[in-house]
């Protein structure tokens, strides 16, 4: 499995779900890797890790339209963290750890 294969992937099941015309953003597929990489972190904590990995800023509406984006899409689910209500933390679906597993085929853990 290679990187080619996994955009691929992704964007047929963006057509699929009807979400994205065009396929899956290449800043979708960024975020699901940082995800794949900090299971169980919240969605905070993944914005926060996008510049320290990527050298690239996203803001706060960007993070926010990708993480509905994967929920749509059937990869990620969404509920409050326990601790504190503002934050989101996120959790992979059947969907989501196929995928998870496949970008981990790639890269490692």
């Amino acid at each position: 499995m290679d990187f080619v294969k996994i955009a691929s992937d992704f964007e047929i099941l963006a057509k699929q779900k009807q979400q994205h015309k065009n396929g899956i953003h290449l800043r979708s597929l960024m975020i699901f890797y940082l995800m794949c990489k900090h299971d169980g972190e919240t969605i905070s904590s993944i914005y926060k890790r996008f510049y320290p990995t990527y050298h690239h800023d996203i803001n706060h509406a960007s993070m926010s339209r990708v993480s509905s984006s994967l929920v749509k899409l059937g990869l990620i689910k969404l509920y409050e963290n326990i601790a504190d209500r503002r934050y989101k933390n996120f959790t992979f679906t059947q969907l989501g750890n196929r995928f998870k597993k496949e970008m981990e085929n790639i890269y490692g853990n």
